[in-house]
């Protein structure tokens, strides 16, 4: 729990306030990228003043990392609910493929917010946090699914496969903001899936 949160809880009853500033956070990084946020604009579009949303989150650099932890959570659920029942490998792959399909056919800029966040990552360090932390929790969800497959690997080669399925995913993820969900990209995620699948075989033997 935040600093924040804990003012909050000690004091009054929440009115809300801080969840509304954090969905226009986040609304503004979906249409302005991380160059057109600013705390004037969330506090506009969340109808707050502009020292609430100060009071709640510090910073841009806080709402941006406030953001970039919803949007993990919400494409983690959405993935988790893909796999949901998956018993094998293979079945995992595949979920979190359709997962993030699930989530790209929802809002596409979600997608383009975390390149767009990974691209300033490199040249600001508290922004590169919060990527690398949302990176993190894709992996120990990822690994643990794999591990827990009824034809799982060990955590050190699942780790490697899940490297290597985050790679992918990414990559088929950005060609389709790039190009759109073409049918050569429909046989690249396939042929994609086959190749984890088999790598993951070959290790196993």
């Amino acid at each position: 729990m935040t600093e924040a949160t804990a003012q909050v809880r000690r004091g009054r009853p929440s009115t809300g306030a801080r969840e509304r500033i954090l969905e226009a956070a986040i609304e503004v990084l979906k249409a302005d990228g991380y160059a057109g946020l600013t705390i004037a604009k969330v506090a506009a579009a969340a109808g707050e003043s502009k020292p609430l949303v100060v009071y709640h989150y510090g910073s841009k650099q806080g709402l941006v990392q406030a953001a970039g932890q919803s949007i993990a959570e919400m494409i983690t659920e959405e993935v988790l609910a893909s796999v949901d029942g998956a018993k094998t490998v293979e079945a995992v792959i595949r979920g979190v493929d359709a997962g993030v399909e699930r989530v790209l056919d929802s809002d596409e800029r979600v997608a383009r917010l975390y390149f767009d966040l990974a691209a300033v990552s490199v040249v600001d360090p508290e922004v590169r946090r919060t990527i690398t932390e949302v990176n993190e929790q894709w992996r120990v969800v990822l690994v643990r699914l794999l591990t827990e497959a009824s034809d799982g690997l060990p955590a050190g080669r699942a780790r490697v496969l899940a490297l290597m399925v985050i790679a992918g995913v990414q990559g088929m993820t950005l060609e389709r903001i790039e190009r759109g969900p073409t049918a050569e990209r429909k046989r690249a995620r396939e042929l994609f899936i086959r190749s984890a699948v088999a790598a993951t075989s070959h290790t196993r033997g």
